[in-house]
């Protein structure tokens, strides 16, 4: 697929690698790619990007995202599938950037035609395209109201190395917040650690009857369940 990603930070540049040695045509989009040579990745402007997209993701810092997606121009975006990756908190990292809503939702509001997937912000870039590398299975949320639409991302995330097991759609483009607030809890989980490569996972009750083997088992369902 053609995916445009909005942002050069390494949570742009993680999935861009990630989806890059998997055979997807990437572009990162820049307001100033000409300062961004260096990424060993195409870069381009912000609507060259969004033009160049099958699917759009958001990776820009979540105070700016609104904007930037104006800047665009709303024909770029309309009937997209957009990846909403930008974080849920301030500049300086200490509060909810949308305490009473989200990103997610902020977006899906601002572009109704967009059609938004909010998903993998609840771990580090790191996470993001090396899940083996943690010490066993995690889960990775998606939120959003347009079913083809996370059929395409749940496609996409299995492309970054996240199996469909792993991969647990907790509704509409509202529960974003779910994911996004998550981030305060984050922040407090890398200082007990010492380190931010890490992620959370789902662990459910045994089924009755169930083995003890269920008790740590990821949720089965694929990311198109619903």
């Amino acid at each position: 697929m053609r995916i445009g990603i909005l942002g050069t930070g390494n949570v742009a540049r993680a999935p861009a690698r990630g989806w890059s040695a998997t055979g997807h045509d990437v572009l990162l989009g820049s307001r100033r790619p000409e300062e961004r040579t260096e990424l060993g990745l195409p870069v381009a402007g912000l609507s060259e990007t969004a033009a160049h997209a099958e699917v759009l993701v958001n990776a820009t810092p979540g105070t700016v995202s609104v904007e930037l997606l104006r800047s665009i121009g709303a024909p770029a975006r309309a009937g997209l599938p957009l990846i909403d990756v930008g974080g849920g908190l301030s500049d300086d990292f200490t509060q909810l950037a949308h305490p009473d809503s989200s990103l997610a939702e902020e977006i899906q509001e601002a572009f109704p035609l967009t059609r938004v997937v909010k998903t993998l912000c609840t771990m580090d870039s790191t996470a993001m395209t090396a899940p083996d590398a943690l010490d066993g299975p995690s889960t990775v949320s998606l939120s959003g109201d347009d079913a083809e639409a996370k059929r395409t991302t749940g496609r996409l995330l299995t492309d970054l190395g996240r199996h469909p097991s792993s991969q647990l759609d907790i509704d509409g483009v509202n529960t974003a917040r779910c994911q996004e607030h998550f981030a305060l809890l984050f922040m407090g989980i890398a200082g007990g650690l010492g380190a931010h490569t890490f992620n959370i996972r789902v662990v459910t009750a045994p089924a009755p009857g169930g083995d003890a083997a269920a008790r740590s088992r990821l949720p089965d369902r694929p990311a198109d369940a619903r």
